[in-house]
């Protein structure tokens, strides 16, 4: 009954008695507590909403003050407004108190009081209406509990939280006090002024910013997450590099706010770049390696050259070279390579790209060059070489050099002047070593040579006459075999032992891979089941893949059949990959599929591509295998190992696990367990053989030589 029809009915009754029992009727069922306080502060009439608040009955409310009730605290309050509602100060008066229940329990209320005062104006009785607040109490508590504890997380998170309105000079609304320790301004700096951030900004950047937040803003009620990376100046004039994860949000009017949070990641951009030059440049010479190399043969071909011109590339093979290292131990070879580097670099010209490819062997590439030039920088580094014998630390030793030199001709790709040069080198050291020659067609015999072995490789694969060995991957603290890997080797009754450099290439190049690929899988991971059924152990089969392997669509799903047929679980499946690999979109596909089974995915020879930590992070890898050439300097020297802890420490924060490839000393084993690079594996702890001589557990005082089965 609404308040109207109350008010009408109450008017059409005309007996007083009959208006009293529907006074105390509307008072009894009202939904709030209801209580009349005489002038002696006794709660004289009460309504059952106030018995059912409190507990107390109608007689106990009687002989009850309404201070015996109200917790000591909120007296003098309320005393003190009923003293000015009697004195005619205020008309009514509301207030918050807490009202003891009979139970013991207390409750929050909001009260509204007012003063029915007699005939000559004297106070007569207070009305009070009471209201059960104690569950929004509650919830306000637990707001500001937890805005609190958002406060101290936010001001204690090494990063900075903010809130701002979108664009170049949009006001920031809120900022952590992290942003005097990042950028040397204080919040109160920082939110007063809306163009400070966008003047810290590297000019460099600032477009790119605004055009994502353009993007962000554009895409209206998505909350989906973007993060820039970018450079700032601090107050000082400093620089730092930092990640901006932002999402936009918008409130009931539909106005957008900046939500996100800004870290400092210029130790990352520093360990990138790091990374970055590494993987481009050989760690010992500085010279840029392989990779780098190749990609300056790139460059050159595709750049415009003068008539009678072209781009000319040398291989440098250096003589006899294994002699040295034979003779006086790598760390002299060491010695005598950083030497010949230099000299092969002074030779050559400002403009020349002369790269490390590895072991002995460098690269030289000429733009707008001829042949003439070509050969006269292979006869001043010939005599650089030969000319003055290279001291090291125990001596002197003369080193000479085999030259192959080979001319760009129209539309050659890389590949092929590459392949002319190696092909022209090898001439050279055919003719007797310390001179150069230059590429002809005639050299063209030795690609018979590679189709007489992709013939044999083709049998080989038709009659299962490729075999395995393993070498286990050992928890390096305990001695346990946590993996073994699984090494392709072919044994030509004409050829003889071919190596896997050799002719793995071979089978890629002459579609072979497939059938080959398969054929490893298939026997590694039935050898395993059947190694684990005899052991008892629980180790994975690591298996590498080619790229051909990952471009075919069917490779999963095969995968997955030859794991079930084993009964093994796709976690017991470790494929090895190179880094470079999984830079191509289609080998992440097929890689991504597998993993969404469990199959795992380690990148093998880490350290010799180049992998971005912000692509790294996206990868779909469970584990990386620390290049033996990162291992091996460990111990030589201080930088070598700072460099393989951060490589190590990446790994940690990426959540990967470590496995360190190619220890061969016990020094290196002790240096590797000093770090957090739980697994390893190498000749020092087992050689590869059969899997039969794999033991679950190595005898850390003896390493395994697993062709022996000797423990």
């Amino acid at each position: 009954m609404s308040e109207t029809e109350n008010g009408s009915a109450l008017q059409g009754v005309d007996d007083p008695a009959a208006r009293v029992a529907q006074l105390e009727m509307i008072l009894q069922l009202a939904p709030v507590g209801i209580g009349l306080v005489d002038s002696v502060g006794r709660t004289s009439m009460t309504n059952g909403a106030l018995h059912r608040m409190l507990g107390y009955t109608p007689e106990e409310f009687a002989t009850l003050s309404w201070s015996d009730y109200t917790h000591p605290d909120d007296i003098p309050v309320n005393l003190e407004l009923s003293r000015r509602l009697a004195a005619g100060e205020i008309d009514s008066f509301e207030m918050e108190k807490r009202f003891r229940r009979k139970d013991g329990g207390w409750i929050w209320v909001a009260l509204t009081v007012s003063l029915v005062r007699q005939a000559d104006g004297s106070p007569a009785y207070e009305i009070g209406i009471a209201m059960d607040i104690t569950e929004r109490k509650r919830l306000v508590s637990d707001l500001r509990a937890a805005e609190e504890r958002y406060r101290v997380l936010v001001e204690r998170v090494p990063a900075v939280v903010y809130s701002a309105a979108p664009g170049a000079f949009g006001r920031w609304h809120y900022v952590s006090p992290q942003i005097e320790t990042m950028l040397g301004f204080t919040a109160q700096e920082w939110m007063s002024d809306p163009g400070l951030w966008w003047r810290q900004v590297d000019p460099a950047a600032r477009e790119g910013l605004i055009a994502g937040e353009h993007l962000m803003l554009a895409d209206g009620s998505s909350t989906e997450r973007r993060s820039d990376t970018y450079r700032m100046f601090r107050r000082d004039g400093s620089s730092l590099w930092v990640r901006d994860d932002a999402v936009v949000l918008y409130d009931h009017a539909g106005t957008p706010t900046i939500q996100g949070v800004l870290v400092d990641v210029s130790q990352e951009k520093d360990l990138e770049a790091q990374l970055g030059h590494d993987a481009y440049h050989d760690s010992l010479t500085g010279l840029p390696n392989r990779s780098r190399f190749r990609e300056s043969v790139d460059e050159a071909l595709a750049a415009p050259t003068r008539e009678g011109r072209g781009t000319v590339v040398l291989f440098v093979d250096l003589d006899n070279f294994k002699t040295v290292n034979d003779s006086f131990g790598h760390a002299t070879g060491d010695e005598v390579i950083i030497a010949a580097a230099g000299r092969i670099r002074s030779c050559a010209r400002e403009r020349d790209v002369a790269a490390r490819l590895g072991g002995d062997e460098f690269g030289l590439v000429l733009r707008d060059a001829t042949v003439e030039e070509a050969s006269a920088l292979a006869d001043r580094i010939l005599d650089s070489l030969h000319g003055a014998p290279i001291a090291f630390s125990g001596g002197t030793v003369i080193v000479g050099a085999s030259i192959g030199i080979a001319v760009a001709c129209a539309d050659e790709t890389a590949g092929t002047l590459l392949r002319n040069a190696d092909l022209a080198m090898y001439q050279a050291k055919a003719r007797g070593r310390g001179r150069h020659a230059v590429y002809e067609p005639s050299m063209h015999e030795g690609a018979v040579e590679q189709f007489r072995l992709a013939e044999a490789l083709q049998l080989a694969v038709a009659t299962g006459a490729i075999t395995l060995e393993f070498q286990p991957i050992v928890e390096l603290h305990s001695g346990a075999t946590a993996g073994i890997e699984a090494l392709a080797r072919w044994h030509d009754p004409e050829l003889g032992t071919v190596p896997p450099s050799i002719f793995i290439p071979v089978a890629e190049q002459a579609g072979l891979i497939h059938e080959l690929g398969r054929q490893v899988l298939v026997r590694a991971c039935a050898e395993l089941a059947q190694w684990r059924e005899r052991t008892g152990g629980d180790a994975y089969a690591a298996v590498n893949v080619s790229p051909l392997q990952l471009e075919d669509d069917t490779f999963p799903d095969f995968a997955m059949t030859v794991l079930r047929d084993q009964g093994l679980e796709p976690r017991d499946l470790v494929l090895e990959v190179t880094e470079g690999l999984l830079l191509e979109e289609r080998s992440r596909t097929t890689l991504g599929a597998l993993r969404s089974h469990g199959v795992r995915v380690a990148i093998d020879d880490f350290g010799t591509g180049y992998s971005s930590l912000n692509r790294l992070r996206q990868l779909p890898v469970d584990m990386i295998k620390i290049d033996q050439a990162f291992v091996s300097p460990v111990g030589s020297d201080e930088g070598d190992g700072a460099f393989l802890r951060a490589i190590i420490g990446l790994a940690q924060t990426l959540h990967l696990t470590i496995v360190a490839e190619g220890i061969e000393t016990p020094h290196q084993l002790d240096e590797l367990k000093a770090t957090s690079c739980s697994f390893g594996q190498g000749y020092l702890l087992a050689r590869p053989g059969p899997i039969t001589a794999i033991p679950v557990t190595l005898n850390r005082s003896s390493p395994l030589t697993v062709e022996d089965g000797s423990q």
